[in-house]
């Protein structure tokens, strides 16, 4: 059996509203904040939260699961993609109409 790379399991999804990254935290709610987020060790658990995601489709869609080290109560994404989604976007964004000063 391959060892695994994290330590714990996050579970997440999108906001149906925005579209944002959304974390399912430990009471059961959603938030935009992976560091809110719910970490799970085993993959009984992670399957077990992964259900109860499922099953929120009024709120979130498309949930899954990620790998994830908690090192002095930090999350830490292992993969750049849930980096970026937990962060942003790597690159400035620069919305010509703003500097316009057009809404």
């Amino acid at each position: 059996m391959a060892q695994r790379a994290g330590t714990h399991f996050v579970i997440s999804a999108q906001f149906l509203g925005t579209g944002g990254p959304a974390y399912l935290t430990g009471d059961g709610a959603w938030s935009a904040d992976l560091q809110s987020a719910a970490t799970v060790a085993t993959d009984a658990e992670r399957d077990g939260l992964l259900e109860q995601a499922a099953q929120q489709e009024r709120v979130v869609c498309d949930p899954y699961f990620f790998e994830v080290r908690v090192y002095n109560q930090t999350i830490d994404p292992l993969s750049a993609r849930e980096r970026i989604r937990a962060r942003g976007p790597s690159t400035r964004v620069r919305r010509p109409d703003a500097e316009q000063g057009t809404p």
